[in-house]
């Protein structure tokens, strides 16, 4: 028997725990650079692990992924599009969804006389490449969307030569004139501060005098913070500054989640004003660093603003709530953020004698129906000893797990099976009449 029970909690171990720790979930929509065509690409994330890949956005660009905890590079991939590095930093703890918008580079395909993506490289044979030639090409750098010159530095690889030539572009000098004096493949490097590295190669089997400009965009290095606001509530505001600027235009999905593009290296304060108060609630933020930043905020909750049906014990003042504990997938472990709750539990059982606890655990619909049950059965399990360390007598607990027979929504999406990953916490009587 000892065996069997060894076996079967292997196997749930095997199916049900995650490849990584979750810490919240990362979700947008991908576009081009124009902003006007939605893109399939794959997410995959950098971590101490190595990279994993999270997921793919869907014919309408929109994507919802869960994040693993030590995350420090998001990388987006989509055929016939400059692959991204998006450096992540996790300012605090990651709790909830966390929204961002990314814009993606086409790339250039192979061609005669024009830079292109050095990822398009084919085969390719120069003919009469011994002959001596005088080509004259110049090259220009500029941002992807406003078209405007920048400064850069540019390293030019022959293959022929098999020599490296560097040199800088400026406000002064916005524009390079270089000679070639024989037909060859040519790899270019083009690094300007704040933006994305471009990566080429330029096929020279041309013999025209006449000169020629190439134009070499690029594509801004994002600076992203997204914030997610913790128990906010219907008309909220919330408002983004920097010391001494404006305010900065925030991008509002919900009461609960903004982001914005800022400049890096910058100190930026959040500031959160409730609907039923003046004062505003103010979080400084130091030195912002590029890539994308995950904010976690939370807003006090006030008993008169609480929504479910509150257990109030005159004699001492101690409350207690019904409340929905919710559980990462495949994930049984006790939430941190759900132990004050918890504890105010506990302490109300203790004062209140005739109160008890229904505890029931629920899973989403994904995989094995009979591991779901005891994943469920893990998550009560976790809470109810929990409470029975705080001095809550065993016999007050009625505890049980139904796995995925009673869902809270339709798992037809990542973000309803999220909501069926939970546990319910009831307060009862233990008058048997009233139950």
């Amino acid at each position: 028997m000892k065996t069997r029970l060894y076996i079967i909690l292997l196997l749930f171990q095997a199916t049900a725990a995650p490849l990584y720790a979750q810490c919240g979930y990362l979700a947008g929509k991908i576009t081009d650079i124009s902003g006007a065509m939605p893109l399939v690409a794959s997410l995959s994330a950098k971590t101490e692990q190595g990279k994993l890949r999270l997921g793919k956005s869907d014919s309408l660009g929109v994507f919802n992924v869960e994040m693993p905890c030590h995350i420090v590079e998001l990388t987006i991939e989509c055929p016939q599009f400059q692959t991204q590095h998006i450096p992540v930093n996790i300012d605090g703890k990651t709790e909830g969804t966390f929204f961002i918008s990314l814009a993606m580079m086409p790339l250039g395909k192979q061609t005669s006389d024009e830079p292109y993506a050095q990822s398009e490289q084919k085969h390719f044979e120069l003919k009469d490449s011994l002959k001596a030639v005088s080509i004259v090409r110049r090259i220009e750098v500029r941002d992807a969307l406003s078209d405007q010159r920048l400064p850069a530095e540019i390293c030019l690889y022959y293959t022929q030569k098999q020599k490296k030539d560097c040199f800088s572009l400026t406000t002064d000098r916005p524009r390079a004139e270089i000679v070639f004096t024989e037909k060859d493949i040519v790899a270019i490097e083009v690094k300007s501060g704040g933006y994305q590295a471009y990566n080429g190669n330029l096929i020279l089997d041309k013999t025209d005098q006449e000169p020629r400009t190439y134009i070499i965009k690029l594509n801004r290095q994002r600076t992203i913070l997204s914030v997610n606001i913790l128990q906010a509530r219907q008309g909220m505001l919330c408002r983004l500054w920097s010391d001494g600027q404006s305010d900065i235009a925030l991008n509002r999905v919900n009461d609960s989640h903004y982001f914005a593009d800022l400049v890096p290296g910058r100190n930026y304060k959040f500031g959160i004003t409730p609907a039923s108060s003046q004062q505003e609630l103010v979080t400084a933020m130091a030195s912002v660093k590029e890539g994308i930043t995950l904010k976690t905020l939370r807003v006090a909750e006030r008993a008169a603003e609480r929504r479910e049906p509150v257990e109030t014990l005159a004699a001492s003042g101690i409350t207690a709530s019904n409340k929905t504990l919710y559980f990462p997938r495949s994930d049984y472990k006790l939430p941190l953020q759900s132990r004050t709750y918890l504890d105010s539990v506990a302490m109300y059982i203790l004062e209140n004698k005739k109160k008890g606890l229904r505890i029931t655990g629920h899973t989403d619909n994904v995989g094995n129906p009979g591991l779901n049950i005891t994943l469920s059965e893990y998550r009560v399990r976790v809470i109810s000893r929990y409470l029975i360390g705080k001095g809550v007598p065993e016999g007050v607990i009625a505890a049980v797990g139904v796995g995925s027979k009673f869902p809270a929504r339709p798992n037809d999406s990542e973000e309803n099976r999220r909501m069926n990953r939970r546990v319910e916490v009831q307060i009862i009587d233990l008058d048997p009449k009233n139950n």
